[in-house]
C-alpha cells in the first residue's frame, strides 16, 4: 500500500543527511540560504526579510495538510557543526496520484555546493517517491542555463524531453528556456547512496 499522509511525514535518512519536516523553528537557518541572491538565481525569488522565511514554512506546512505535497529540510549528520540545521530544502512540489506522477524541486545552501550532498538527498526523494508513494513518473522543470541542476539530473538518470523557450522571465526582464526531464520508474537504477537507518 502507497504511503499516505495519514503515515506522518517521512522522515528519510542517508549516509551524510537527514530528510526532516521543516517547522518554524527552522525560519532563521531558511531565511540563511533562501536570502542568498546567487544561491537563489535559478530559483524563486530571494527572501528579503525573515518573516519571508515564516510564511514559507507557514506555506509549506498547509500544502503537506491540503494537498499531501512533501517537502523535506535537508540537514547534516552532524557535519560542519551544523548539527540539525536546516540548510537546504527538497521534495515534491505536486502529487497526480491519479497518474502516478508528482515533481520535484531542491535547492541547497551554496556553501555546500560540489560534495554530493544534493545528489544523495534528491536520490532520497526518488527513492521515496517510487517505492513509497507507488509513481511511474517524476518531473522536474529547472532552467536550461542552470548548469549545476543539469548535471545532477544526468547524474541521476533523468531524460531531457524538451525544452519550453522563454518560459520564464529572469530578474533582468529577459526570457529564460525551460528545460524539462523525467525519470520512469522502469528507467530507475538502485545505484548510488544507500539509505541508513528508517
Amino acid at each position: 500500500m502507497a504511503w499516505s499522509p495519514a503515515d506522518g511525514f517521512p522522515v528519510l535518512h542517508t549516509a551524510r543527511t537527514v530528510l526532516r519536516e521543516i517547522t518554524t523553528a527552522d525560519a532563521a537557518d531558511l531565511f540563511a540560504f533562501r536570502s542568498d541572491v546567487e544561491e537563489q538565481r535559478h530559483n524563486d525569488p530571494a527572501l528579503t526579510e525573515p518573516g519571508q522565511a515564516v510564511e514559507l514554512v507557514e506555506r509549506l506546512a498547509r500544502e503537506y495538510r491540503e494537498s499531501a505535497v512533501v517537502r523535506w529540510g535537508l540537514t547534516l549528520r552532524d557535519q560542519d557543526g551544523d548539527g540539525n540545521r536546516v540548510v537546504g530544502l527538497l521534495g515534491f512540489n505536486s502529487w497526480d496520484a491519479d497518474n502516478a506522477r508528482a515533481d520535484i524541486g531542491y535547492d541547497l545552501s551554496r556553501r555546500l555546493w560540489g560534495r554530493g550532498l544534493a545528489a544523495e538527498a534528491v536520490d532520497a526523494t526518488l527513492r521515496f517517491g517510487f517505492d513509497q508513494m507507488a509513481l511511474n513518473r517524476i518531473e522536474v522543470r529547472t532552467e536550461a542555463a542552470n548548469v549545476r541542476s543539469v548535471r545532477l539530473l544526468d547524474r541521476l538518470g533523468f531524460v531531457r524531453e524538451g525544452t519550453l523557450r522563454e518560459q520564464v522571465r529572469g530578474d533582468d526582464g529577459t526570457f529564460l528556456d525551460v528545460a524539462v526531464y523525467g525519470l520512469l520508474r522502469g528507467e530507475r537504477s538502485h545505484r548510488s547512496w544507500p539509505a541508513v537507518g528508517s
